[in-house]
């Protein structure tokens, strides 16, 4: 590539800003885990809380997985493959410890004498801790690290041979894709559920399937252009299925909850009618969006003024540092009583706008700029 198409790094900023909503939600009710959180205050704010977060994890970080790998053949061509993995370990290995030895025994502070409001010295969290691998949401660089070594690996001992251009798949072909993606997903759901972490790296293998294969598909994409040629009509179409797949085919998953009894756990993994509906629609959903948003946001997201180049400069720092931003706010906010929707946007805006104003700061300090 000549150039760098504008439009994906508008993507990565959105993508960065759904990520802090996403564990935003999760603060004020929606499911999944997170350092700090409170109930729901009723049954709709949860049900609304937990479409958010349903349908952000069916494509957001395997998004981020297809993006990241996208670059990785030419930056590969133009540093050469040790010049590039030691690149890779200084922009991912770094912040991750970083994390660890930072960010984690910081948050454990705020999180004690702030919200648990009991005393806490620094020496506790910093010196007789428990746990000094805590990647946090810097799994994410740990998986990342994983598949890129995996594949410079095998490329390194693959054959060369001339391979012919794949056009990109039809939308049959691609349906097909997701509907396998979500068959494969459910088998591993029955050994690893929803919520299983391998620690202390924190991945859940539940959605490792869909990061796996999108990051490959992003390779792929790069070496056959798909990108180039995914138009803005095919995104509408692929926005309209994933429209359906949320207003009505959220209400239907509810519905099997609600006539089959079943607890929440059975649509987490299991040898169950719910877990492998829940993988099926949630992959099916996933590959929509990610179609739909790489083929309108190439229509209507391809330039950026002064405001969204610094945002996209600073979005990998602002990833990283976002938990502790959220946490901090989040807690400054604990003892307000407002309705958890409420509490969500107020959070969710402030702590979205605190975190890119600190990651503007960041990437202009000497040493750390070049990491992030």
């Amino acid at each position: 590539m000549k150039t760098r198409e504008t439009y994906i790094d508008n993507i990565r900023i959105l993508l960065t800003v759904l990520v802090i909503l996403h564990h935003t939600a999760i603060t004020y009710g929606g499911p999944g885990g997170w350092y700090y959180s409170e109930p729901a205050d009723g049954l709709v704010s949860g049900l609304l809380l937990t479409v958010f977060v349903s349908t952000n994890q069916a494509f957001f970080m395997g998004f981020f997985f297809l993006l990241s790998s996208y670059f990785i053949p030419a930056s590969i061509a133009r540093k050469g493959a040790a010049r590039f993995m030691l690149d890779r370990l200084k922009r991912l290995g770094i912040p991750m410890v970083f994390y660890s030895l930072v960010i984690t025994p910081v948050m454990i502070y705020m999180l004690v004498s702030m919200g648990q409001e009991r005393p806490i010295t620094w020496a506790d969290v910093f010196i007789h801790r428990e746990q000094w691998i805590s990647l946090g949401v810097l799994w994410f660089a740990a998986a990342l690290l994983l598949f890129t070594t995996v594949y410079v690996v095998a490329k390194r001992f693959a054959v060369n041979t001339t391979e012919a251009t794949l056009a990109l798949p039809v939308r049959f072909t691609i349906f097909l894709f997701a509907l396998g993606l979500g068959v494969v997903s459910f088998l591993v759901r029955i050994v690893f559920p929803i919520g299983w972490t391998l620690e202390p790296v924190g991945f859940q293998f539940a959605h490792f399937p869909q990061y796996i294969a999108l990051f490959v598909v992003g390779i792929v994409a790069y070496k056959n252009q798909w990108l180039a040629a995914i138009t803005y009509e095919e995104g509408k179409v692929w926005r309209r299925v994933a429209l359906l797949l949320v207003f009505v085919g959220f209400p239907c998953i509810y519905a099997l909850k609600v006539v089959t009894h079943a607890e929440l756990n059975a649509f987490l993994g299991g040898a169950t009618i719910q877990s492998f509906v829940n993988a099926v629609w949630e992959q099916l959903l996933g590959v929509a969006l990610v179609m739909a948003w790489l083929g309108i946001a190439k229509r209507r997201l391809n330039e950026q003024g002064a405001v969204a180049k610094e945002c996209s400069r600073s979005a990998y720092a602002v990833y990283i540092i976002h938990p502790l931003v959220l946490l901090l706010m989040a807690l400054l906010l604990k003892d307000v009583h407002l309705p958890s929707l409420v509490k969500f946007a107020i959070t969710g805006t402030l702590s979205v706008a605190a975190s890119f104003a600190l990651g503007w700061v960041l990437v202009r300090v000497p040493l750390v700029k070049e990491v992030v």
